[in-house]
């Protein structure tokens, strides 16, 4: 039912700002995803990418930024959306791409793809879990048997076959304790990549953490919440070219729930370790909104959270706003988003205040286009 009403809302008549030929965007500053550029100018949008950055020619339609800054869309490279809903708040707060980080039933999966006006969806695979394990438990819980379970390693080559023959954008593994042991992990990676898929894994405690970086995934996500990682831990990870998505919005909510036997200032330590040793950091909140499951995290306003956290873990505003724009498109291989350059998607964001000079400006929304598409709900709110 859920698969079937977003499939119908994408044909379905609605307010969406009909074809304007070229908009320019006048008096602003921009963020070009690297850095601010100094004086104000105009960026033009046509065909719902980026015409040209100072020069509106004859633009059909004048949008004034009056003075704000311009960045591209933000990118939750870690999300759990299910319906149209999840999108559109997603998109009322910026987020113009998100990683759908686990796929039970990829019609559901696809029909969440592909909507003008809408945030961008990439979808992962089922989730890589062994049977016994606190995932691997969800997993049944979902499909009622261990059928997609992985049991052994003897197992994994042809899992990874599986999962990827619906045509996932990548495939999603959990290491934990008890979980998928070291060998099995590694076929797993191993596999994806022979697939040309890139491999993103959960790591929520320290040997987790361990067992990926010798796996060689291409994405952690999370990070510890018993014990940081060490430094030379965190500079094994940097040589083999790996990166993070620490996800600290739902490790504090984790923590906060459970002050006992969580531990947030491990996570917040691992952070600043990974930006040490050079390990590149994406912005993502696991934003859900599954009853049951460990916690709540509301969609698309948890993404400016996110930057807020990671500042303060360490990162600077610019290695915040870099981390959600360009970072995470040049990491996750989108190589048509995450800056504002002629020739990319027009993913903008307008914003009143200045996040260079406090992150928290990122929740001054005034206008979010979506490839060209102005979003025509109301914005988010803080």
């Amino acid at each position: 039912m859920l698969t079937e009403a977003n499939n119908k809302f994408r044909f379905a008549p609605r307010d969406i700002p009909p074809s304007l030929g070229r908009i320019a965007i006048t008096n602003v500053r921009v963020f070009d995803g690297h850095r601010l550029l100094l004086a104000t100018t105009t960026v033009v949008i046509k065909n719902g990418k980026i015409a040209s950055i100072g020069n509106c020619g004859d633009a059909d339609v004048h949008v004034d930024g009056n003075g704000g800054v311009l960045v591209p869309g933000f990118i939750d490279a870690h999300a759990h959306p299910s319906n149209i809903t999840d999108l559109q708040e997603l998109s009322r707060y910026g987020v113009t791409t998100t990683m759908l980080m686990a796929c039970f039933a990829p019609q559901l999966c696809q029909s969440l793809k592909n909507h003008t006006g809408l945030v961008d969806v990439l979808a992962g695979s089922l989730p890589a879990v062994a049977p016994g394990s606190v995932h691997g438990n969800i997993v049944v819980m979902v499909d009622g048997n261990e059928d997609r379970l992985v049991k052994n390693a003897s197992v994994a080559s042809q899992w990874v076959d599986d999962a990827v023959s619906w045509g996932p954008d990548f495939v999603k593994l959990i290491a934990e304790s008890p979980g998928l042991d070291q060998q099995t992990l590694d076929i797993l990676t191993k596999r994806s990549h022979g697939h040309g898929k890139r491999v993103a894994c959960h790591a929520s405690a320290l040997e987790a953490y361990t067992q990926v970086a010798i796996a060689e995934v291409d994405n952690i996500q999370h990070a510890p919440l018993d014990q940081p990682i060490s430094p030379d831990l965190a500079r094994r990870i940097a040589l083999k070219g790996q990166v993070a998505t620490p996800t600290l919005t739902i490790l504090r909510a984790i923590s906060d729930a459970s002050p006992e036997s969580r531990n947030y200032t491990a996570a917040e330590e691992t952070v600043r370790r990974l930006k040490e040793a050079g390990v590149p950091i994406i912005a993502g909140t696991d934003a859900n909104l599954v009853q049951g499951l460990i916690v709540i995290v509301p969609f698309g306003i948890s993404l400016h959270e996110e930057l807020r956290l990671l500042v303060n873990a360490g990162l600077s505003p610019v290695d915040a706003l870099q981390a959600a724009t360009s970072v995470a498109a040049a990491h996750w291989g989108l190589s048509d988003r995450g800056v504002i350059e002629p020739g990319k998607r027009a993913d903008l964001v307008l914003l009143s205040g200045n996040p260079i000079e406090d992150i928290n400006a990122t929740r001054t929304i005034q206008k979010v286009w979506l490839a060209g598409v102005e979003y025509s709900g109301s914005l988010g709110t803080f």
